[in-house]
């Protein structure tokens, strides 16, 4: 099935990830700073000047000039980091892990061909031959071209019938996840909020007698939808858009855990109006928010001045 190739696909890259953390220690301990030369060591400027440094590169000018033409970092900047003692087992680990790492990208790969071919198979008659309508976020639609993701966006497209990389924070990974966890219907969720519900992502505290009860255990699927959807909420804290200002809003009176797990919900309403409804998503913008927000708290508070008996009187603003 889909969903068991994307789970084993998951486990291959959580793999992966764990080899690029055992190169970054063996380059640490050389005191060779890729990661502060770049900021993605898995990139294309980092693996480059890992790989050179396998092949036997010591230099740092000429390790630096492996770097990607839009690397923000110049050549001598990047270079200032690369300045190690090369010693001879930890250029073995960093050898041997580079191998590891090469290897898990190639079964990852494989994978990734599979669950496309599996994905063409399920495409949607109406939009059979069809391509998903460009992002307007320009950044992002970069960030999945980098990543080669291209070809499994448009797949996917194909086979629900819209575009859930439109939402602000998710990713074609977290669109893969939702789909093979869930499916494009959604039908069997008559309201957005068992959706919500049943992903564990409605605040609930079950009581009884007095005393808090024990969690039930959800289905693998609900979690597996709820964590990919935290991780998206939290790459929007610092986004210039309405659900990044919401996040940061929470965030602000209640800390970040909160705010993650309140936006997480807020995102999987949008994905469940947009595959149940088909109602697009638009982004208002984080200066719009703040606006409404603002409002709605000026509201509330002469709500609140009228209960009292009081009327709310705007500050003179200084001329």
């Amino acid at each position: 099935m889909l969903r068991t190739l994307v789970r084993d696909k998951a486990i291959l890259v959580a793999e992966s990830a764990d080899w690029v953390r055992r190169m970054q220690q063996s380059l640490d301990q050389m005191n060779v700073r890729v990661h502060r030369a770049v900021s993605d060591t898995e990139g294309t400027t980092g693996m480059a000047i890992i790989q050179a440094i396998v092949k036997g590169e010591r230099d740092p000018m000429q390790l630096a000039k492996w770097r990607d033409p839009a690397c923000r970092k110049s050549v001598e900047e990047i270079a200032e980091q690369l300045s190690g003692h090369w010693r001879e087992d930890h250029l073995f680990s960093l050898e041997q892990s580079l191998k590891m790492h090469a290897a898990i990208e190639e079964r990852i790969q494989a994978y990734q061909t599979e669950i496309q071919r599996r994905l063409a198979e399920m495409e949607r008659a109406d939009r059979e031959g069809q391509q998903a309508p460009a992002l307007k976020n320009k950044n992002k639609a970069k960030k999945i071209r980098q990543r080669r993701e291209e070809p499994m966006r448009q797949a996917l497209y194909r086979m629900s019938g819209v575009d859930l990389t439109a939402i602000d924070g998710v990713g074609v990974g977290v669109v893969e996840i939702v789909l093979t966890e869930y499916g494009s219907d959604l039908s069997c969720f008559p309201t957005e909020k068992q959706f919500v519900s049943h992903m564990t992502l409605a605040p609930k505290k079950p009581v009884s007698g007095g005393k808090p009860l024990k969690k039930k255990k959800r289905g693998s699927a609900s979690s597996r939808v709820a964590s990919a959807l935290r991780s998206a909420a939290l790459s929007l804290r610092h986004s210039q858009t309405a659900l990044g200002a919401y996040f940061r809003h929470i965030q602000h009176r209640l800390g970040a855990d909160v705010a993650a797990f309140a936006t997480a919900r807020k995102v999987a309403t949008l994905i469940y109006r947009l595959l149940r409804w088909g109602h697009a998503y638009v982004d208002e913008g984080a200066e719009a928010y703040e606006q409404r927000y603002q409002t709605a708290r000026i509201n509330r508070l002469g709500a609140t001045a009228a209960d009292l008996g009081y009327q709310l009187v705007a500050k003179p603003t200084n001329p």
